[in-house]
């Protein structure tokens, strides 16, 4: 404590030579003394004053000091205490720790011993102190957030959720603490992302997990971002799961406003484009005149040029319509391993041309998923074909299938180029594409993975990247299983 705010200590003793004398030495030590004479006049300074530590007398007249230490404790639990006694015998300092001292005095005491103890106590204070300064700042700083918070024990349990998560999802009905994770909080995206994190298969070494949930009437929904990491102590040991929840009711709105003014667009250039693209064919058939070889290469150019632009317009389009909720209206019980297998074999032939190994393992038996047959292929399509693109010649991909737990997982691993840390988010936002010396030259649209991204979503799932540069990538898509 500094010079301008000392320590206030209480010296509870009925000799009053011993009092003076623990004054001098306490007051050579820069601190303010105050005095009682027996354990009611302590209580009463204790309340009055508010000392930080007190040193009492276990042998006094009208209250002995372990009584006084029994009733201090009730109202004043963070006080500190050193008993001072004459009976200096193991018995009498354990009986006084149990009942709440902190350290003891045996009478009689140098004042260097009665330094070395008070040092030693206020040490501890200190450090107290502190660490309910620092927790009360923790609290107030989570209460205070807009963001909404939730943390849960290694047995799932809720252990804090602030007042911001209870206002943005309307979870307020009753007491939640200490209640199970799906009990509190009835959001299975969430508990599943939370339930990962604590089995270490989080993203980026297992740090964190991210989701999207939607809550409220369809009308009116509100749009939820949820980072999900892991809770560590002051040692690095797992204690527990912390979620955060951002509205992003607003940029999920100001996307759809985009969407819809990238799906008029993309539908106006289709229509001429398509029609410019046959009459290209028809140079090139010859109805127009035979072309020589320089005029044949001009319109073989042109023709690949607008094919470019009405596959980009085709994707925008299907984009558009995932993120409009039209895709996806026919759902069905879908049986992954055809699909899966359907598309590995369209992109056998891209993997042959670079010399690639392209592999295919599938658990015996896979639960059903609810969905649409040719956006479910459309997926595993574009997740095998980006491998393909981004893995050098003669490199491997491997596709897997599982289920696990309820859910369907699909892992499309590479040992390709790999994605630096700060583009993994970035690369599901439309038209990003990581480029660096490697993928300068790879041709693509930048819009396969958002496709991706949103059919898993729009089909109850989610997809994660794990991939570190220079050693590959791994995608993996959990779709629910409805059996």
């Amino acid at each position: 404590m500094s010079p301008d705010s000392p320590y206030r200590i209480l010296v509870v003793d009925d000799e009053e030579r011993i009092r003076q004398a623990v004054r001098r030495v306490l007051e050579t030590m820069g601190m303010v003394v105050m005095e009682a004479a027996n354990g009611r006049e302590g209580l009463e300074r204790i309340a009055d004053y508010k000392p930080d530590l007190v040193l009492v007398d276990l042998m006094m007249p009208v209250m002995d000091g372990m009584e006084m230490i029994g009733r201090a404790r009730k109202s004043h639990a963070s006080l500190a205490f050193v008993v001072i006694t004459g009976y200096a015998t193991l018995e009498k300092a354990v009986e006084a720790m149990k009942q709440g001292a902190d350290d003891f005095l045996a009478k009689p005491f140098k004042p260097q011993e009665l330094r070395l103890v008070i040092e030693r106590v206020l040490k501890r204070v200190a450090t107290l102190q502190d660490m309910a300064i620092e927790k009360s700042r923790t609290r107030v700083l989570v209460e205070s957030m807009t963001n909404g918070v939730l943390v849960i024990d290694t047995e799932r349990r809720v252990v804090l959720m602030n007042p911001a998560l209870r206002r943005l999802a309307r979870w307020d009905e009753g007491e939640v603490l200490g209640r199970d994770l799906e009990e509190a909080l009835p959001c299975p995206a969430v508990a599943q992302a939370l339930s990962e994190v604590l089995a270490g298969q989080g993203d980026q070494d297992g740090q964190s997990v991210s989701c999207q949930i939607t809550l409220g009437l369809a009308e009116e929904p509100m749009h939820l971002q949820v980072t999900c990491s892991p809770f560590l102590d002051s040692r690095g040991r797992l204690v527990g799961a912390l979620a955060v929840f951002d509205d992003v009711t607003a940029l999920r709105r100001l996307d759809e406003l985009k969407s819809e003014y990238v799906s008029t667009v993309a539908h106006e250039i289709a229509s001429p484009l398509s029609s410019v693209l046959s009459q290209l064919q028809n140079l090139s058939q010859g109805l127009a005149g035979e072309l020589n070889e320089r005029q044949g290469q001009i319109v073989r150019r042109a023709r690949l040029r607008i094919e470019g632009i009405i596959n980009l317009s085709k994707d925008l389009l299907d984009l558009s319509k995932i993120e409009a909720g039209a895709m996806g209206q026919a759902e069905e019980r879908l049986a992954v391993g055809p699909i899966l297998e359907e598309a590995v074999d369209i992109m056998r032939a891209k993997a042959a041309d670079k010399a690639q190994s392209l592999t295919l393992e599938m658990a015996a038996e896979l639960p059903r998923v609810a969905g649409v047959q040719r956006e479910l292929q459309e997926v595993f399509v574009n997740l095998i074909s980006n491998a393909v693109r981004y893995t050098p010649q003669g490199g491997r991909i491997d596709v897997r299938a599982t289920a696990q737990d309820g859910w369907v997982r699909v892992d499309v691993s590479d040992n390709g180029f790999g994605v630096p840390i700060e583009d993994q988010e970035k690369i599901f936002q439309r038209f990003y594409r990581v480029k660096d010396a490697n993928t300068r030259n790879i041709i693509g649209t930048g819009l396969g993975l958002p496709i991706v991204k949103r059919v898993v979503e729009a089909m109850g799932g989610n997809v994660r990247l794990r991939s570190k540069p220079g050693q590959g990538s791994t995608f993996s898509v959990l779709l629910p299983a409805v059996g």
